[in-house]
């Protein structure tokens, strides 16, 4: 919960409206259960207590603190995977007795963070495509994952990448994150419009290069990124940072788009 911690440290577990003074949201209200999203609305999770706030104001908090509203674009080139799924490395280990030499550098490999950048990403699924013939309520459903990623260019050791990260900065990579049933957790979808629970996650990006041979001689083997995802929490379950809302578009059978990003919801 680092960011959100930081965002709303002001935020205070009173019932009804916040008092303008202590928070960061004017109008903000204390979640309760079966409240019904409305649209405009978001459930910000924030120690273990939940607010509810206009989706404006809640990106305009983000944007004062630095946070990016919209993922920046990968290169397209660059292939990525969860953290579970990554390739096996490319290059072997060199055994102990070639551990000490070092007129060879060839086996020798580091990385460079060029970049670190904290952002809104796309939108996550949280529930199934409900498509209304009348108001329909939807709520959280069980079995929608996510995941951190790691990817790059073809020629860099994903593995190699992944793991110097995660001894540097204790950061899981391998981590995966699954929905569980809130039916309290729900919005309202319009008649005429089809639309899905979602979170508004927050990512933070690192970005770099990866070198073969040693520092003063080494050449780049090519460029790599690695998202990770702070953790929150939902009713007491753990889950993704970042914010819940519902995504809901005109329609009468899904596919159903992201209202923020790419690609169709399944």
């Amino acid at each position: 919960m680092h960011h959100l911690s930081l965002v709303y440290a002001l935020l205070i577990s009173a019932t009804g409206a916040i008092p303008l003074e202590d928070s960061p949201f004017p109008g903000a209200i204390k979640w309760t259960p079966n409240h019904q999203i409305q649209p405009g609305d978001v459930i910000v999770p924030v120690k273990s207590v939940s607010y509810v706030v206009k989706e404006e104001a809640y990106l305009a908090k983000l944007k004062a603190e630095g946070i990016k509203i919209g993922a920046p674009e990968l290169d397209p080139s660059w292939i990525s995977y969860n953290g579970t799924d990554l390739p096996k490395p490319k290059y072997p280990k060199a055994s102990k007795g070639q551990l000490g030499k070092r007129d060879d550098c060839d086996g020798t490999f580091y990385i460079t963070t060029d970049k670190t950048e904290t952002f809104v990403d796309w939108d996550v699924q949280m529930s199934p495509v409900v498509c209304a013939v009348g108001d329909m309520d939807i709520s959280v459903s069980s079995g929608y994952s996510v995941a951190n990623t790691v990817g790059g260019s073809a020629g860099v050791d994903l593995t190699f990448v992944k793991d110097k990260l995660a001894g540097s900065l204790g950061i899981n990579y391998s981590r995966t994150w699954t929905t569980q049933t809130s039916v309290i957790t729900k919005a309202t979808i319009k008649d005429g419009q089809c639309g899905v629970m979602i979170t508004k996650p927050l990512t933070t990006r690192r970005s770099g290069r990866q070198f073969r041979g040693c520092i003063g001689s080494a050449t780049e083997v090519g460029t790599w990124y690695a998202d990770s995802r702070g953790e929150g929490s939902y009713n007491g379950i753990t889950w993704i940072e970042g914010a819940i809302s519902a995504c809901a578009k005109p329609g009468s059978n899904p596919p159903l788009s992201r209202c923020n990003g790419q690609g169709n919801f399944r």
